[in-house]
C-alpha cells in the first residue's frame, strides 16, 4: 500500500520559467514543496503572467505493509520453464484478501500465459505492490503463441478500482518475437494487447521497472475519460525493443488519460530506430494536469502526443525530454471532444527546452510525403486552444541523404498549421527563444488565426535543405498567415551560413493584422552575399508596424 501527498499549488508562469524552465537543474518537487499553499486563483486570460496549477505527485510504499511475500512461498519456479501464472496470481489474491501489500518476485524469470477465457495473464488489485530484485533479474515473461489478447497485467474487470497499486523493480518481456501481430485485426477488440492496464483507480506507481520484446497497441495504458483515474507516476522505467516486424499499426508506448499524472526519467527505444513499425508514439497524454520531464526518446513515428481529445485538458508542462529519430518530436492535438468543460480543447501548456533530432530519410518508407516537423499541430485539428508556450526547444533535422519530396514544404521546425479547419481562433500563443536548424522547409510556419501571440527571439540556421520541388516561399525563415490579432514577430535571428543559400526569404507574410501587430528587430545574416528582404508582405492588409 502507498501513501500519496499531493499539493495543489497555484504557480505563475513567470515563477515556473524563473525556477524551472529556464533553469532544468533545479528540482521541481523541491521547488513545489517550499512555496505556501495557495487558493486556486481566478484567472485573468489576458495576462500572460498569470497562474498556472501543477501538480507534484509523492507515492511511497508503507513500510510496514500488512503481508509481504514471495511469489515462490505459493509454488512459483522462475526458471523460464515451467508456467508460474496461477502461483503469481495465488500469491496476488492472498495478499489481497489480507488487506493489500507487497508480492515479491525473487530473481528468476516467470513464464505466465494468458486466460483464454479472461483474455490476461495475471489479474491486479488494489493495495498491492508488485516489487522485483531489479529489472534485469525479475522478469515476467508471455508464453510463446499467445495469440490476440487483452492484456499481460489489468483488473478482474474494466471497472475494477484499482487503488493503491504500485510496481517496482521488475521487467514485462512481452516476448514480441514469439507472439508477432500478423495483420492490424490482431490488435481490434479484446485483442489490444496491453502490458498493463487499468481504466479506473488513483495513487498509481510504476517505476524502475523495464518493459521489453512490445507489439503492443500500447505498453501501459491508465485511461479513463470519465475523470475516475487519477494521481499516477510512471517514472525512472524503461522501455526497449517496441514494436518491429512487418506490420504497422496504432501504438503508444505510455497512453494516459486521467488527472495528475508524471511520467518522467523514462527512457524508450524502438526494436530498430527510425522507420521501426509499431512504433508510432512513446508518450500520448489527454487530460489535466500531466508533467512529462526528462523522457529520451529514440526510434518512434512522434515522441510526445500533447492532445485536447478530453472533457478537460488543462496545466500540461512537457519539458527537457530528448527525442531523437522521430518523424515529428512533439504533436498537439486540439480536438473537439464529448462532454468538454468549454470551448478550448487544450489550456496552459507549456512545451519547454526539448531537444529534438528529426530523421526524414529514417521515415520515408512508411510515411511517404507526410511532412516532418519538430513541434507540430496536428493539420486536422478542429478545437481551439489557449495559453500555449512553446520556448526554449531546440530542434535540428538531420542531413537529407535521399531526393527531397514535394511534401517536404512543410517540414518546419514548428508548425501551427490547421488544413481542414482554417478558421478556427486560438489564443495567448507565445512562440520564443527556439533554435531550429536544418529544417527541410521553413523553420516556422503558422496558417491559423491567432489572438494574442508573440514569435520572438528565435534562432533560425539554415532552413530550407529540402531540393524538393516547391516554391521558394515555403524556404522563409518564417511565414506567417491567417487573420492576426495583436501578434508580434520580434528579434527574431534568421541565418543562413552556407556557401549556397537554402533561406530565400527572411518573415514573409500572407497574413490579415485585424489589430497591432509588429514586427521589429529582426535580423538576417547571409554568408553567400545573396541580397534577400528581411519582411515581405503578401497580404493587403498587413498592418504591421516595422
Amino acid at each position: 500500500m502507498m501513501i500519496l501527498s499531493v499539493e495543489y499549488l497555484a504557480i505563475s508562469w513567470l515563477t515556473l520559467l524563473i525556477n524551472y524552465a529556464l533553469n532544468p537543474t533545479i528540482n521541481i518537487h523541491q521547488v513545489l514543496t517550499k512555496m505556501p499553499h495557495l487558493e486556486k486563483p481566478k484567472l485573468d486570460i489576458n495576462n500572460r503572467q498569470d497562474m498556472m496549477k501543477l501538480t507534484s505527485i509523492f507515492v511511497h510504499p508503507i513500510a510496514n505493509s500488512n503481508l509481504d511475500i514471495s511469489v515462490k512461498d505459493f509454488g512459483a519456479v522462475g526458471n523460464g520453464i515451467v508456467d508460474d501464472t496461477k502461483a503469481i496470481q495465488s500469491a496476488i489474491d492472498a495478499v489481497s484478501e489480507s488487506g493489500g501489500g507487497v508480492v515479491f518476485f525473487p530473481s528468476g524469470i516467470y513464464k505466465v500465459s494468458i486466460n483464454p477465457g479472461k483474455s490476461k495473464a495475471i489479474t491486479i488489485r488494489a493495495n498491492i505492490i508488485l516489487k522485483g530484485f531489479g529489472n534485469k533479474k525479475s522478469i515476467i515473461k508471455l508464453a510463446d503463441k499467445q495469440g490476440n489478447f487483452d492484456a499481460i497485467l489489468a483488473g478482474e474487470r474494466l471497472d475494477s478500482n484499482i487503488l493503491n497499486f504500485a510496481m517496482y523493480d521488475l521487467a514485462i518481456d512481452g516476448n514480441g518475437t514469439n507472439n508477432p501481430v500478423r495483420n492490424k485485426s490482431d490488435l481490434l477488440k479484446k485483442g489490444m494487447r496491453y502490458s498493463l492496464r487499468i481504466y479506473l483507480g488513483s495513487k498509481i506507481d510504476i517505476e524502475r521497472c523495464r518493459f521489453i520484446n512490445q507489439n503492443n497497441t500500447n505498453s501501459i495504458t491508465v485511461n479513463n475519460d470519465e475523470g475516475f483515474l487519477s494521481d499516477v507516476k510512471i517514472k525512472n522505467n524503461i522501455f526497449e525493443l517496441i514494436g518491429g516486424g512487418q506490420i504497422d499499426y496504432d501504438h503508444s508506448t505510455i497512453y494516459t488519460h486521467g488527472k495528475r499524472i508524471e511520467i518522467s526519467d523514462n527512457y524508450f527505444s524502438s526494436r530498430h530506430g527510425a522507420g521501426t513499425y509499431g512504433a508510432r508514439t512513446a508518450i500520448e497524454i489527454h487530460g489535466d494536469e500531466h508533467i512529462v520531464r526528462n523522457n529520451t526518446i529514440n526510434g518512434f513515428t512522434n515522441g510526445i502526443n500533447v492532445t485536447g481529445v478530453a472533457s478537460s485538458s488543462h496545466n500540461q508542462l512537457i519539458t527537457n525530454n530528448f527525442i531523437k529519430d522521430a518523424h515529428s518530436g512533439i504533436v498537439i492535438w486540439s480536438k473537439s471532444y464529448k462532454n468538454k468543460s468549454d470551448k478550448y480543447a487544450l489550456n496552459n501548456c507549456i512545451i519547454s527546452h526539448n531537444k529534438i533530432t528529426i530523421n526524414v530519410d529514417g521515415w520515408r518508407k512508411l510515411w511517404g510525403d507526410d511532412p516532418s516537423a519538430g513541434i507540430t499541430l496536428e493539420p486536422d485539428s478542429d478545437a481551439p486552444f489557449k495559453n500555449l508556450e512553446i520556448i526554449h526547444n531546440q530542434i535540428y533535422f538531420t542531413k537529407l541523404l535521399k531526393n527531397g519530396r514535394t511534401g517536404d514544404s512543410l517540414a518546419n521546425g514548428i508548425r501551427m498549421w490547421r488544413s481542414d479547419f482554417p478558421q478556427v481562433e486560438s489564443e495567448n500563443i507565445r512562440i520564443i527563444g527556439n533554435k531550429i536548424e536544418n529544417s527541410l522547409a521553413g523553420g516556422i510556419y503558422i496558417y491559423m488565426p491567432i489572438r494574442q501571440g508573440e514569435i520572438s527571439e528565435n534562432t533560425i540556421l539554415n532552413p530550407g535543405k529540402s531540393n524538393g520541388k516547391f516554391h521558394d516561399d515555403y524556404r522563409a525563415g518564417i511565414l506567417v498567415s491567417g487573420d492576426l490579432n495583436q501578434v508580434n514577430i520580434n528579434n527574431n535571428f534568421l541565418i543562413d551560413n552556407q556557401v549556397t543559400n537554402t533561406l530565400k526569404l527572411g518573415i514573409i507574410s500572407f497574413a490579415n493584422c485585424i489589430n497591432r501587430c509588429e514586427a521589429k528587430g529582426n535580423s538576417l545574416q547571409i554568408s553567400s552575399g545573396a541580397k534577400l528582404k528581411i519582411f515581405e508582405f503578401k497580404s493587403h492588409k498587413n498592418n504591421f508596424e516595422i
